[in-house]
């Protein structure tokens, strides 16, 4: 029998499989038919894992010879059409109608939902990613978030899940910057520039009318938008989610020597679902930002090391 921690991490890594499954499944059509392969996989690697875990010989099992050796598993009718939906795909070359993709997706669900309580004691919606990130802070940030979310200090959660999208992105920009310079640069900071730290007035104090004070504060309004429009953008990250996300949580204010505070601007409405959404967010945005991450000292050849100019 598997302890409780690999236990858990391998099942977060067949949630993900699982998830990626979802999404193609949800794509045209074109795309969608591949997400039978991988709810078969996602399958596949629950069965394998609960031989494990059951100590189970399971080297010479075929996919349906599981549900011989493990009477109590669920779906197997199910389970033999979606096996056989793989093989036309992969050894035959027939493609499925767009029913069966749909049936596949919902027969994967209904096995995950019924069969990880009965063989692991674990729900399978209660099964966190959070597990599979592998910046620390981050981890760190979203394990006190969902804790304070399930103990019901929805504040508390709001602003850890906020620090945690923070530091997702400060992290993974700086390890790709060269000498001091990113290349996520957009542009400098303009947080401190306004037409009051200027000394310019918006208004003239007679007319009314206005002037060059309140074209610096528009113009300063729009350049930070599309600063941080293109910066998301260019992470990969979804940017309608990440609309929503923002309007839900506290702006995180970095100084200089790392120190970070969240700023709540007006009442908002924090409920566990959209507490819950805004975490699901930060654990999608690090997992896919994780798709592909290098370490800038990886690629660069220090020119200074003695010998690397002869």
């Amino acid at each position: 029998m598997l302890n409780n921690e690999i236990l858990i991490k391998r099942l977060s890594h067949i949630k993900q499989l699982f998830q990626i499954g979802i999404g193609q499944s949800n794509q045209h059509e074109s795309i969608a038919v591949f997400s039978i392969l991988t709810f078969h996989d996602s399958i596949e690697m629950f069965l394998k894992l609960l031989a494990e875990h059951k100590s189970i010989n399971a080297s010479k099992f075929n996919f349906l010879d599981y549900w011989e050796k493990v009477p109590d598993l669920t779906i197997k009718e199910s389970m033999r059409n979606l096996n056989a939906r793989r093989v036309n795909i992969k050894h035959k070359g027939l493609l499925p109608a767009k029913s069966e993709i749909e049936i596949s997706r919902v027969n994967t669900i209904d096995f995950f939902d019924q069969n990880t309580k009965t063989q692991f004691g674990i729900d399978f919606k209660e099964i966190s990613l959070i597990e599979l990130i592998g910046y620390d802070k981050v981890k760190t940030y979203l394990i006190k978030s969902q804790s304070s979310l399930n103990n019901g200090k929805v504040e508390d959660s709001i602003e850890n899940v906020a620090y945690a999208f923070d530091e997702l992105l400060h992290a993974y920009e700086s390890n790709k910057s060269s000498w001091g310079n990113s290349p996520f640069f957009f542009g400098q900071d303009m947080t401190f520039l306004s037409s009051f730290s200027m000394g310019v007035s918006r208004y003239d104090n007679e007319s009314g009318i206005e002037k060059i004070g309140e074209f610096i504060d528009k113009v300063k309004e729009s350049i930070e938008g599309l600063q941080k429009a293109v910066k998301i953008t260019s992470f990969g990250i979804d940017y309608k989610e990440y609309v929503k996300f923002k309007i839900l949580t506290p702006v995180v204010m970095r100084f200089i020597g790392g120190n970070v505070n969240a700023q709540i601007m007006g009442e908002k409405k924090w409920t566990v679902e959209n507490c819950q959404y805004c975490i699901d967010f930060v654990v999608k945005s690090a997992l896919k930002l994780q798709e592909f991450d290098f370490d800038i000292e990886s690629l660069e050849i220090n020119k200074f090391k003695q010998g690397s100019l002869d």
